[in-house]
């Protein structure tokens, strides 16, 4: 399946409180897709090269190369919303604001692959989600 040997979670998220040193909070970051298939969740992503945003709402989002984007609450790293999204996420979302809406924008990858690999001369696109309005 292309997953590392040692046993999940491969990736994971992790919130600390730096004026005490101490964790949070700690998820798995997104999933094997060949054993979320068969049931089997919450391993992190075994190829995970994403970085996540902050949103002045205190949601984190991060892609991961399952093809899933979502938005984790800060406080709690619970996944408070996900989408499919059609390719992998390896890139950094961008944040902005216009008119006092926030929004998100991520590059996604070709769905398109060469063996378990993207296809790096496949064409990619941005896919850009507006936060719901205060």
């Amino acid at each position: 399946m292309g997953a590392p040997p040692l046993g999940p979670p491969w990736s994971q998220i992790t919130a600390y409180d730096l004026n005490k040193g101490a964790i949070l909070w700690q998820v798995p970051n997104g999933d094997a897709p060949e054993l979320a298939a068969r049931g089997i969740k919450n391993t992190g992503s075994p190829a995970a090269r994403s970085g996540g945003v902050v949103t002045a709402g205190g949601l984190i989002f991060i892609g991961t190369p399952d093809r899933k984007f979502r938005a984790y609450d800060q406080d709690t790293g619970r996944v408070v919303w996900e989408k499919e999204v059609g390719g992998p996420i390896n890139g950094v979302p961008a944040v902005y604001e216009i008119n006092g809406r926030e929004y998100v924008a991520v590059c996604v990858g070709s769905a398109e692959t060469r063996g378990n690999a993207p296809n790096p001369t496949a064409a990619s696109q941005y896919v850009v989600f507006a936060l719901p309005g205060k």
